[in-house]
């Protein structure tokens, strides 16, 4: 079984809106690391050199010989530091250790005369920041530079680089914060469109499918919201066209209903044989009326799009199966006296539904059949030209008047003035039917100039 897990649209919102701002941050440590560490190094760096100028100056030379006057409490004041360790070493031109460390770590390259370098070393295990500075001795009984190297341990450059970070970092954190709860807030606020819409939804009835006002709707949601009155207007059409057929089918099954009440309750009142065998002969007829009126409420239900829907359509041979039902009909044209005949062609493929087209063709016949008087002709045809596939059943029977044949396909509508029994739902049934399978109807004289002519002409590609 498979789980389907819903998805909050404002969760999703929020998990990806505050997402980005942990990178924002981390790259933010980054960059403000980089500035407290660059800046730190700069200033204690420039005071390393102030401590090796210091030195440089205490530097004489004698007789070409290179010494340090150094007193004790300048020797004092040069080491001292509440934080660090500060360490120094004086090298003569000829790298001699005058004073100070020895095993202090040398540059790679010593600085030309009357500049310095900056670099990095260890001593007993500690990590030094070192600056190495080359003091000329031009003008002096010594020749070259003397090498005045002064190195401090990074305990008060780590210290102050996580003040500056953490200076710089808490009022950073205090505005991810403040982003975070903005995002929180404007995401509520921008989702209350919708809240304002799901309420509109579920505060309707079931008989409510007016549209819903798109003027408060967020614009991205108003596509969906336009969708969704457009189904509702469909659906409401749908409903009421099924109520008017509810009413309809339920208007026209009572009368025949209470004919067939009356005319059993004569007929078991009647003590004479011959006007029980006429109650019974005039109930056998009605009940052949509403059987067929139940049947054509039946195929019309079929016929409905929201029925057709479920239909599978295949593509099937409209000549072949057209001369099939005619077949069928024969004997109902032959006890009328009738010449039923049917003209075929090959090549007359068609994409629809076997049911609901052998319904129509049913529905054709039987119309023509019912309004041709005996010794009449009855033709059903299917040729095709071009992209174009014709379906016709033509008769010489009383005909339609032009007036009137838009409103023959109206549901219960039946012209005055004929003989026949019927329902008024064959060619309602017939143009629904047409309607499903994308088919034109057209309703013409015939070709004699007496009858008329029923066309179905199907669209099919070439």
């Amino acid at each position: 079984m498979k789980i389907v897990y819903s998805r909050s649209l404002r969760q999703q919102l929020l998990k990806w809106l505050l997402v980005l701002l942990v990178p924002l941050l981390l790259i933010s440590t980054i960059a403000s690391y980089s500035v407290a560490h660059h800046f730190a190094n700069l200033a204690y760096d420039r005071s390393l050199f102030r401590k090796a100028l210091s030195l440089a100056d205490q530097i004489e030379v004698e007789r070409g010989k290179v010494v340090v006057d150094l007193p004790d409490i300048a020797r004092e004041l040069l080491e001292y530091d509440k934080d660090d360790l500060i360490y120094y070493l004086i090298r003569s031109p000829k790298g001699r250790p005058i004073t100070g460390r020895a095993d202090l770590p040398l540059p790679v390259n010593l600085p030309l005369s009357d500049e310095h370098v900056y670099y990095d070393g260890k001593l007993d295990g500690n990590k030094l920041r070192l600056v190495a500075y080359s003091l000329p001795l031009a003008g002096t009984s010594a020749r070259g530079n003397a090498v005045v190297v002064v190195a401090e341990t990074l305990a008060k450059r780590s210290q102050v680089i996580n003040e500056i970070l953490l200076s710089m970092m808490l009022p950073q954190l205090l505005i991810v914060t403040l982003a975070g709860l903005m995002v929180y807030f404007g995401v509520q606020r921008g989702l209350a469109g919708l809240e304002r819409l799901r309420a509109a939804f579920t505060s309707r009835s079931i008989q409510d499918l007016s549209p819903v006002p798109e003027i408060d709707a967020p614009e991205e949601v108003q596509p969906l919201l336009r969708a969704m009155n457009d189904l509702m207007q469909r659906l409401r059409a749908a409903i009421a066209k099924q109520q008017r057929f509810i009413a309809d089918a339920s208007h026209q099954l009572r009368t025949p209903l209470a004919g067939l009440k009356t005319q059993a309750e004569l007929a078991l009142r009647e003590e004479s044989p011959e006007r029980v065998a006429h109650a019974l002969q005039q109930i056998q007829t009605s009940s052949s009326n509403l059987s067929h009126l139940v049947s054509q409420l039946l195929a019309l239900a079929r016929a409905e799009p929201e029925a057709v829907n479920q239909l599978e359509l295949i593509p099937l041979d409209l000549s072949r199966l057209a001369h099939e039902v005619t077949g069928a009909w024969v004997p109902a044209a032959l006890e009328k006296k009738l010449d039923l005949g049917f003209v075929g062609a090959n090549g007359c493929q068609v994409v629809g539904n076997t049911v609901l087209l052998r319904e129509l063709l049913n529905n054709l016949i039987d119309n023509a059949i019912r309004y041709t008087p005996a010794n009449g002709c009855i033709t059903v045809a299917v040729c095709r030209s071009g992209g174009v596939i014709e379906l016709s059943v033509e008769d010489n029977g009383i005909g339609i008047a032009p007036n009137k044949r838009e409103r023959v396909f109206e549901r219960f509508y039946r012209i005055l003035g004929t003989d026949e029994t019927g329902c008024g739902l064959g060619l309602t049934i017939v143009k629904e039917i047409a309607a499903r399978h994308s088919a034109e109807v057209l309703l013409q004289d015939a070709k004699s100039g007496t009858g008329t002519l029923v066309k179905i002409l199907f669209s099919v590609d070439d």
